[in-house]
């Protein structure tokens, strides 16, 4: 199932997720679940019991998935559920998962270390990656650290993990299937455990209690060392058809697919809160509100269908309304996941339009750039962009697989992140520049400037300031309300983060967010709850899951990893010449705003220290303005650039694209000296330099975050 064919609706929508599910078998070969030494009739009837257990398992948590898909379709496309299966090709716990997937409704997937005739035999329905490994110095077998790299991988397209171990470790863990637990739990991925020691006749069944992965317990594990006995206590053997056992599957599934589902409850305590706000009425339409109804009680031919609300009940939304918008509350994250996927594309409203004409306008003439400042009326600016992601775009470039389907996910992102910039910096430029003219109407009421007049209270220029003032404090806290800023960064996070995962696609190169845990314990009102960390990471991931493994682009069913490392550096250096030529654009775009905006400054001081000058010889009313006025119009120019971080983003974008220039020729090397290399040691020179490249843009990402996080609109000084 391709993602974007379901996932999006339509190109003008926010996306619908695909309802996939993905299981990761994995656990010993054969020879370890089959010891020497142990009679053949134990040894058999072992086999069959480990294959019942694991059928009964499969079935189990893919009806559980299933019917949470169906009973939640908020998020959802409206197409059947997916549960697909990811394992290997070992001759075990392997074989077995591979065996009884199709029989239990999986759509099987591989990851294979390396070729492997078993896994192309396997049913025809079944596909996967094989990353062509190849042993070094000699060696039969690969090396533990390309077994943890492929289990990592695994382990970051799949919701569950069922292992298969019989728990015997040495002192510390050795064995991969241990290691591949061990890890599972660090990521906070739900685990069911068939224990099967060797003078064991059937497989215990063990859960993981996620109540359990508490942040020390984690840190214990991954400073400290871990043992088998300390894996198995965050586990609970509970039977396969005990009550204990669905409400332990419902609290996985809930976590898994519907963390969203409190900020669906009808008695959910931030939406009614919000609700409540959006009733609240501003005192005219409050009076207009009871106008109407009143009107409507005798007769009046419009309908009004909604009743004001009372006195008392008004005076005190009044009160709230204060507080909310004075102090905005954190949005949970269940909340956050329903706001950020029901956030449809929208273009800009009528007067957003006007703000940014006028916005391109002055900033025009404040760069003496008269032309520009022209076109400004007529073409509201655009602010700097990757552009949209298209496959066709990439249709000249070389690509070993079918280009995965993020490109719609990353316009709907990138166009909302556009939006929602558009008006944090409309808004700002709005705030600051209003402070500076309620400055000018102050010095203008002082002398009396026309027309005003000559005697008594400037009524006109008083009357201009309250209005300024009042704007500023209204733009201020409505623009804080909405969450201009936050859904800026939310957005551009999330579109950021698909267009890395696109660059290291081809060689599994994933970025951490993929990866990092999105749930943790906590406790409220004495007892522990599982709470979402990070609605964005579980967006992200769900993405992940559902787009799968890389297909390949000829279509054979398994794609070779090294057998395209050509093809995979003529698209990734495509891809990365598009980061470098938007890092440059910035750069230059950011650092002639910054130049022109400082010389205009500059030049506001220069005439107010030559006013303060002249002032010493010459008594003027009107010098009033140059020492009034034009320090607080330099000091809102100076708010601006703060506000923006223009300064520091533009040297962050030139020091980016030095980085991929410098990573750009390293690329040309490779491909200099590719001929000296395996295979699999071009495969992971490739990983290596994209991994490089993935670095760059993630810290680029996560430093322009932090200059931006705490940067919520203020009243100006």
């Amino acid at each position: 199932m391709s993602l974007t064919s379901d996932v999006i609706q339509t190109q003008n929508h926010a996306p619908r997720l695909q309802p996939v599910f993905s299981v990761l078998v994995a656990g010993h070969r054969q020879q370890r679940l089959q010891p020497d030494g142990v009679d053949a009739d134990l040894l058999e009837q072992r086999q069959c019991d480990l294959q019942s257990d694991m059928k009964g398992l499969l079935d189990r948590i893919r009806l559980a998935a299933t019917d949470t898909f169906e009973q939640v379709q908020e998020v959802y496309a409206d197409v059947p559920p997916l549960t697909r299966m990811i394992t290997g090709s070992g001759n075990g716990a392997d074989a077995l998962g591979a065996q009884l997937a199709v029989e239990c409704g999986y759509e099987l997937d591989y990851l294979l270390p390396r070729a492997s005739q078993q896994a192309v035999d396997a049913p025809t329905a079944a596909r996967g990656v094989a990353m062509q490994m190849q042993p070094v110095d000699g060696a039969v077998d690969l090396s533990e650290a390309d077994y943890r790299l492929r289990d990592r991988l695994a382990l970051s397209f799949s919701d569950l993990l069922v292992a298969v171990w019989d728990g015997q470790e040495p002192q510390n863990l050795s064995s991969g299937t241990s290691l591949m637990i061990r890890e599972a739990l660090l990521r906070r991925t739900p685990t069911c455990i068939l224990l099967l020691p060797p003078n064991a006749d059937a497989p215990q069944l063990l859960w993981l209690d996620l109540q359990k992965l508490t942040d020390a317990w984690l840190t214990e594990v991954e400073v400290l060392g871990c043992n088998a006995d300390l894996l198995l206590q965050v586990f609970d053997e509970l039977p396969l058809d005990a009550p204990v056992t669905d409400q332990r599957l419902r609290q996985w599934m809930d976590i898994l697919l519907v963390p969203f589902r409190p900020a669906l409850q009808p008695d959910n305590a931030e939406r009614t809160l919000l609700k409540r706000i959006e009733q609240q009425r501003s005192v005219s339409r409050y009076l207009l509100q009871w106008l109407f109804w009143w009107l409507h009680g005798r007769g009046w031919r419009k309908q009004i269908t909604e009743r004001p609300l009372p006195l008392i009940e008004w005076i005190k939304g009044s009160w709230l309304w204060l507080n909310i918008m004075l102090n905005p509350p954190q949005k949970s994250q269940p909340l956050r996941v329903m706001e950020i996927l029901h956030t449809e594309v929208r273009q800009y409203t009528r007067q957003e339009r006007m703000i940014s004409r006028a916005h391109g306008f002055f900033s025009g003439l404040a760069k003496l750039d008269l032309g520009s400042a022209i076109q400004a009326l007529f073409r509201p600016p655009c602010y700097q962009g990757y552009g949209n992601i298209s496959a066709d775009a990439m249709a000249d470039v070389p690509n070993p697989i079918q280009e995965p389907k993020l490109e719609q996910v990353f316009n709907w992102s990138d166009t909302q992140a556009r939006v929602f910039a558009t008006r944090y910096r409309d808004d700002t430029w709005l705030i600051y520049y209003a402070a500076a003219f309620a400055v000018f109407c102050a010095v203008a009421g002082a002398i009396h400037l026309w027309p005003a007049p000559s005697t008594g209270v400037p009524f006109i220029w008083v009357f201009l300031e309250f209005i300024l003032l009042h704007f500023i404090v209204r733009r201020v806290l409505q623009s804080r309300f909405l969450n201009f800023h936050g859904r800026w960064m939310s957005f551009r996070f999330i579109a950021e983060q698909v267009r890395y995962l696109r660059l290291g696609y081809p060689l599994l190169v994933l970025p951490n967010s993929y990866s990092v845990p999105v749930w943790e314990p906590v406790v409220e009102r004495g007892r522990i709850e599982l709470r979402l960390k990070s609605a964005e990471a579980w967006i992200l991931q769900r993405l992940l899951i559902a787009e799968g493994l890389p297909r390949c682009a000829s279509g054979q069913p398994i794609y070779g990893m090294t057998e395209h490392n050509t093809e995979t550096l003529q698209y990734i250096r495509a891809v990365l010449e598009e980061h470098r030529h938007y890092y440059l654009n910035s750069y230059h775009h950011l650092h002639r705003e910054h130049t022109y905006l400082h010389r205009l400054a500059f030049g506001l001081f220069t005439l107010t220290f030559l006013a303060v000058t002249i002032h010493f010889f010459f008594t003027l009313p009107a010098i009033l303005i140059f020492t009034g006025f034009f320090p607080a119009w330099g000091a809102a120019i100076h708010g601006i650039l703060s506000q923006n971080e223009v300064v520091r983003v533009s040297s962050m974008a030139a020091q980016v694209w030095r980085e991929l220039t410098t990573l750009k020729e390293a690329f040309e090397l490779h491909e200099h000296l590719a001929g000296r290399a395996s295979s699999w040691q071009r495969t992971q020179q490739l990983r290596e330099l994209v991994g490089a490249a993935s670095g760059i843009l993630s810290n680029e990402n996560q430093y322009w975050r932090s200059l931006f996080q705490h940067n919520q609109p203020d009243l100006p000084a």
